[in-house]
């Protein structure tokens, strides 16, 4: 399955700085955790406005992963760094 979060940063926030951040903690867990797989983060590629900024995607085994990974230290330490500098953040999950 794979977990995707859009991610729209507060104003004044660098998205890069912010991609930057994401990507050194799937770095760690990409090689912490065999089930995690595929990594990646994407910035809007549109020069207008647009209603998220960043969008990342991993993929996972299933849902017992999904819960696992979601509850990861790395992953909830990322989350409160990133709550004043994010304003708005939607996930979705696909197979």
């Amino acid at each position: 399955m794979k977990h995707c979060v859009l991610l729209k940063v507060a104003e004044g926030v660098d998205p890069i700085k912010v991609q930057e951040k994401i990507w050194k903690v799937f770095q760690k867990l990409d090689d912490e955790l065999d089930w995690m797989n595929r990594p990646v983060i994407r910035r809007s590629c549109m020069e207008t406005h647009s209603d998220f900024d960043l969008m990342t995607e991993v993929e996972l085994g299933g849902e017992e992963q999904l819960k696992a990974y979601l509850a990861h230290p790395l992953v909830e330490k990322l989350n409160g760094d990133l709550e004043k500098k994010v304003v708005c953040k939607a996930a979705f999950d696909h197979y």
